[in-house]
């Protein structure tokens, strides 16, 4: 994956991914483990997908209905959700770059990692926001907007090679939980 994502996948040679992984170049070891370099590169996406649904389904797991109870539990809860997705966005930032420079060619896949990345963690933050907050108006744009945020500070950091205003991830995450904190206990 990450070949693919430096040098794109045309420009991935089978030579240069056989070297990567150990192999004689240009021999053809790579062809007994997969039909064509494009079979590769959906195998490596699927492990990435399979990934992220053990992480999609472990923060489905959580339930913020216990803060109405102990709303103290709520921000360390808020604070460890943070510092998951970024670090869920690190792990997914070589795909992230596949998907960026090969999403027109490879349609399928980016409508598949679409589905299962994109729209899979978002959902899964507007149901924990519905429990958290009962009756929210809109938690499905909620969860965008939230989500996108933090996704906005680490594309800015993978762009320009520094975060925005020196912004740091504990302090992106702190001001990330207080907004959250603000939204969960209301005016």
């Amino acid at each position: 994956m990450r070949l693919f994502a430096e040098k794109g996948f045309s420009a991935t040679s089978v030579g240069d991914i056989e070297s990567a992984v150990g192999l004689q170049p240009r021999r053809g070891a790579l062809y007994k483990h997969f039909p064509s370099k494009e079979t590769l590169l959906q195998e490596a996406v699927r492990h990435r997908l399979d990934e992220v649904a053990v992480g999609a389904a472990q923060l489905q797991a959580l339930d913020l209905a216990i803060t109405s109870a102990e709303p103290e539990l709520l921000r360390p809860i808020a604070v460890a959700l943070g510092q998951w997705l970024l670090a869920e966005l690190d792990r997914l930032r070589d795909l992230t770059q596949v998907i960026e420079h090969e999403g027109r060619r490879l349609r399928k896949l980016r409508n598949q990692v679409r589905r299962e990345v994109v729209d899979t963690g978002n959902a899964a933050a507007a149901q924990l926001l519905r429990a958290a907050v009962p009756g929210h108006r809109d938690p499905e744009a909620t969860a965008v907007i939230f989500i996108g945020a933090l996704t906005g500070v680490r594309r800015a950091e993978w762009t320009y090679g520094a975060p925005p205003l020196g912004v740091d991830d504990d302090r992106a995450v702190a001001a990330w939980a207080d907004l959250l904190l603000s939204l969960v206990s209301g005016p």
